[in-house]
């Protein structure tokens, strides 16, 4: 039944993309009502003061002045479900290029593979892996973008095919600092990554180019207002630097700095705001326009969530939504995102993500062997069993350190054991193993017969 249940969300998911990305025929006219609608709000918005001050620096659009497109094209997976206000939830493998910090705390071992329709014919293809060890985490990425172009003669005749492309692949370590049984800790990690462009001679001749590129970020985890009952921390912030590094032929990449906030006010809700600020390397080139994303994810079920998000930046606000299903062991995520450039009659800035979970390498079991220790350490020690409770204590302490309560409970233990043993030096010990009840007795009916005498 459950798997039944399962099938029916991805059909709707499915459904529901095609009903927006494929309409045809009669249906067309209103997908043009529809981007027409779009276009006139997105350009009133632009004409705002507030917009123009704000996101396109005084009226003047600064896009279009960095190259490889490729790395500000969101992939797909949870982070474009929620507009790419991403920087501080970094929980699935999308966070990766969000925040390189992410995977020293990503739950499971994965592999996603990505797919996008971009605009036209234009697609981008991905994959991703993470693996984490203890603190430890680390993964990769790699992206393909490609565009066909034919040339045709007066008559219609093909006379040219070619392909323009972009490649990049990054490498990930992560680790996280500090981390206790109170404290989630600080994660702090870092991507290097190269980009490479490929312009066939016959499109533009010498137009190649190749740079070499670092991320840096970092994420906290804590609790803030939370009014249920979880192991989870129910807030984080993130921040972090993305695409610093060579200039391709005196052009810039897409560096920015990001800062994101995220929260759940509820323990299915997550809401996310993040704030970009981009920096153009390149000499004498101004940067792109201040951009901000606000998303927010809702868990259905156990295995369903849905999610959207709006990114404003320059005067074309994206907005997205996006559904993701949960397996045993595959998540499926779709996503489609809408913005000027997008068609809705076609299948534009449409996404899918297949994430296969391999794992968690143990951790979770370790975690139920941990507090299976202690909690029989703490029943030894109120049963007066201290050597039994010294020695459970120990065990647990050594398979985590810093699990802070079996190691304050175990120097209680030893404690309470030392006492033992120097009671035991300084009296006699067969009346230290009598009840205590008894020479109470014994004490009262001595003192009594005194008192008579």
């Amino acid at each position: 039944m459950n798997q039944s249940r399962k099938t029916s969300c991805v059909s709707i998911i499915l459904a529901s993309a095609g009903i927006l990305l494929f309409l045809g025929g009669p249906a067309s006219i209103h997908a043009d009502n529809w981007s027409e609608f779009y276009a006139e709000g997105s350009g009133l918005l632009a004409e705002s003061d507030i917009w123009d001050s704000l996101f396109t620096q005084g009226g003047r659009r600064q896009t279009g002045l960095t190259v490889f497109p490729l790395l500000e094209i969101p992939l797909g997976g949870e982070r474009e479900s929620m507009g790419t206000a991403y920087t501080a939830v970094a929980r699935d493998l999308s966070a990766i290029e969000a925040n390189p910090a992410a995977t020293a705390t990503m739950s499971h071992t994965e592999l996603g593979l990505f797919h996008r329709n971009y605009i036209a014919d234009t697609s981008v293809e991905g994959a991703a892996y993470s693996i984490r060890f203890g603190d430890l985490g680390i993964g990769g990425v790699a992206r393909y973008l490609h565009v066909p172009f034919t040339g045709r003669d007066d008559r219609g005749r093909q006379t040219l095919s070619a392909r323009y492309s972009e490649l990049s692949a990054a490498a990930n370590i992560s680790y996280n600092l500090f981390r206790s049984y109170r404290f989630h800790g600080v994660s702090v990690g870092m991507n290097a990554k190269v980009a490479h462009r490929s312009v066939p001679e016959i499109i533009a001749p010498d137009q190649s180019a190749t740079s070499f590129l670092v991320d840096a970020g970092a994420l906290v985890r804590f609790n803030f207002l939370k009014p249920f009952a979880s192991r989870d921390r129910n807030a984080a912030f993130g921040v972090a630097a993305r695409n610093f590094g060579t200039l391709a032929r005196d052009e810039s990449p897409p560096s920015l700095v990001a800062a994101g906030l995220a929260y759940s006010p509820l323990r299915p809700v997550t809401i996310a705001l993040d704030a970009e600020m981009p920096i153009n390397l390149a000499p004498d080139t101004p940067s792109a326009p201040f951009a901000v994303a606000a998303g927010t994810s809702i868990r259905v079920t156990d295995f369903f969530s849905a999610g959207t998000g709006v990114r404003l930046k320059g005067g074309n606000p994206r907005l997205s939504l996006g559904g993701n299903v949960d397996f045993d062991s595959v998540s499926l995520t779709v996503n489609y995102t809408l913005d000027m450039v997008t068609q809705v009659s076609g299948p534009d800035n449409f996404s899918i993500e297949a994430r296969f979970n391999f794992g968690d390498r143990g951790r979770a079991e370790q975690r139920r062997h941990l507090e299976d220790l202690y909690l029989e350490g703490v029943e030894a020690l109120t049963s007066g069993e201290l050597e039994r409770a010294v020695s459970l204590l120990e065990q647990a302490v050594e398979i985590d350190s810093r699990f802070e309560p079996a190691e304050e409970t175990l120097a209680n233990a030893r404690r309470a054991r030392e006492l033992e043993e120097e009671m035991r030096a300084l009296g006699d010990l067969e009346e230290l193993d009598r009840d205590p009840g008894e020479l109470l007795r014994e004490d009262e009916e001595e003192d009594n017969s005194e008192t008579s005498e």
